[in-house]
Formats: structure tokens, C-alpha cells, sequence
């Protein structure tokens, strides 16, 4: 069977990035038909379910099977997948879309409206809204998902140490936000990362009394010693 195409219209970038990391995961399953292209003829479209234009004819056209991603919570349906997109359900959606048919060669693609911007405008990434809840690996990713890349592997390397949010792994990392977002991301999805939210541990200031009794002590003991010295010298009568 020849490979089937998946396509996106208009996803935000780092769900495009996601799905592009999902599918080199699926890839090493053995029985995966699916590529992800950029470009139409596809057989099957992700939908952003929020986009003004999701549920027009154009978009109808554009694919044998279309999937809408919907927000957390959102409308549920054959055809719909809720985010955060969860590596198992998109895998059992395509699977059951190749399942369905018949001819697997790429369906006819009416040309893209002039007022829509092409494929590349689309991929453009958004301004990204950064969490603040940080994330710890659980165990270390594999090789597929590192992709043998220095900024993952440095990116791993630091979430193997400590709990991190997207801006503070981008300040040590040296990545974009986006970037960093996207991989945690990735990493969440595939449940390689557990989630901390962790308030700062303050260090109580010393106590005064405990600050005071060295300086006490010091000053004592050479009075101590004179009282001493000065009986001694009474008794032998100096």
C-alpha cells in the first residue's frame, strides 16, 4: 500500500511541529502508511475547529477525511479530536481513516482561494503564550524523538536535572521559547515528563537570640576570668 498524505490548515506552528515529531515516533512502529506533507493533494486534513472557515465547502473538498482539533473540553464527534492532541488518538483516528479506503491514491485537489494565504503563510508561528507549570523528565527520550539534534539533547539534558517552564529552558538552553515550548510539549504528550509546581523554598532568617549568643558567650568569658583571677589573689592575701 502506498503512503497516505495528511495534511494541516491553519494549526498553530507548534502543533504542526508536534505532529511532524509524532510521526517519525509512528514510523518505527513497522505498519504506519501515513506522511506528513505541506502541500496539497492530501487525503486527510487537521482542522484548527476554531478557524472562521472549518466547516466550509472549500476545506470539505480539500480531503476525504477531515479531523477538527477542538479546545480542551470542546464539541466530541467521529471526526474530532480534542487538545492537548494525544499521541494515541491521532494514531487511531488515521488508522481507522486508512482502514476506510478503498483507493489510496490522493484525491483531486481544487486550487487554494486567492484570498487564503498559501501553505508556508499558514505555518508562520504565532505569538506564544508561555505556562508556567515545569516539567522534569521522567526517563530519557528516544533516540527518534532527539532526532540525534545537539539543542534536543541539550534541552533533555537539562529537564534530566531539574523542573522547568519553557522561558527558564530557553534562558539556559539558549533555544527560542517556541522551540523549547514545542519539545516540552512533545515530551508531554508522549509522557516522558512529569509535571512540578513547586514554590521556591525560603530560607527562614536566624533567630536573634541565636545570632546574640556567640557575641554574649565572648564577652562573658573574659569577665568570668577575671572574677576568678581576682578571688585567688584576695585569699592569698596580693
Amino acid at each position: 500500500m502506498s503512503n497516505l498524505r495528511l495534511g494541516a490548515y491553519k494549526l498553530p506552528a507548534a502543533e504542526v511541529v508536534l505532529i511532524q515529531t509524532l510521526f517519525r515516533l509512528y514510523s518505527h512502529g513497522g505498519d504506519f502508511n501515513w506522511t506528513f506533507v505541506t502541500a496539497p493533494p492530501y487525503d486527510a486534513l487537521l482542522v484548527d475547529g476554531a478557524s472562521s472557515d472549518a466547516d466550509s465547502p472549500e476545506v470539505a473538498r480539500m480531503a476525504r477525511s477531515i479531523l477538527r482539533l477542538t479546545r480542551m473540553n470542546g464539541e466530541a464527534g467521529p471526526d474530532t479530536l480534542q487538545r492537548p492532541i494525544r499521541a494515541d488518538k491521532l494514531q487511531d483516528w488515521l488508522n481507522s481513516v486508512s482502514y476506510g479506503f478503498q483507493d489510496t491514491r490522493p484525491v483531486a485537489q481544487t486550487s487554494t482561494p486567492a484570498s487564503e494565504p498559501p501553505p508556508a503563510a499558514e505555518a508562520e508561528a504565532p505569538a506564544i503564550s508561555v505556562s508556567p507549570v515545569r516539567f522534569k523528565l521522567r526517563r530519557w527520550p528516544p533516540a527518534a524523538l532527539l532526532r540525534s539534534d545537539p539543542n534536543r539533547i541539550r534541552m533533555a539534558t537539562v529537564l534530566s536535572r531539574r523542573a522547568l517552564n519553557a522561558a527558564e529552558l530557553s534562558s539556559i538552553s539558549g533555544q527560542s521559547v517556541g522551540d523549547c515550548q514545542a519539545f516540552l510539549q512533545t515530551l508531554q504528550t508522549t509522557g516522558l515528563v512529569e509535571m512540578q509546581q513547586e514554590a521556591p523554598v525560603v530560607a527562614a532568617p536566624a533567630s536573634t537570640d541565636t545570632a546574640s549568643r556567640p557575641a554574649a558567650a565572648t564577652v562573658a568569658k573574659p569577665t568570668f576570668a577575671r572574677s576568678l583571677i581576682s578571688g585567688i589573689r584576695r585569699r592569698l592575701g596580693l
